[in-house]
């Protein structure tokens, strides 16, 4: 994902919307957020999982467009959920924070500079 290469660099963003699609979008995205919140350990995994949620969220609430992204499915959830998805904004950021503070940090720091963007893309306005 070229404006998260390092954070997300070969991360499934494909796979990621088949999964959130075909449940329901803001529950799917509201568990993740909420386990990033409260999960007592973040796996690396999880964490690019939480970083490609959070960079779908940003895409639907924010109109922010990303070219990884369909952009036919991220305008019809902006139709359907935008409403319902913008208060997500503040757990989804409270999440990406918890990973910047996270002890130990991420080792990168090309990726930790790339989620601390994204982190005030998400911070409430």
């Amino acid at each position: 994902m070229q404006d998260y290469e390092h954070l997300l660099g070969s991360y499934d963003m494909a796979d990621l919307l088949d999964e959130i699609a075909s449940a329901d979008p803001p529950a799917y995205l509201r568990r993740v957020f909420a386990e990033g919140v409260a999960a007592p350990r973040l796996s690396l995994r999880f964490v690019h999982e939480l970083a490609a949620c959070a960079v779908v969220l940003d895409a639907v609430i924010n109109a922010h467009d990303y070219p990884e992204l369909e952009p036919e499915l991220v305008a019809d959830w902006r139709a359907h959920y935008g409403a319902t998805l913008s208060p997500l904004r503040t757990v989804a950021a409270a999440s990406l924070q918890r990973v910047l503070d996270a002890d130990p940090p991420l080792t990168d720091a090309a990726a930790a500079a790339e989620l601390k963007a994204l982190a005030q893309r998400m911070a409430p306005n």
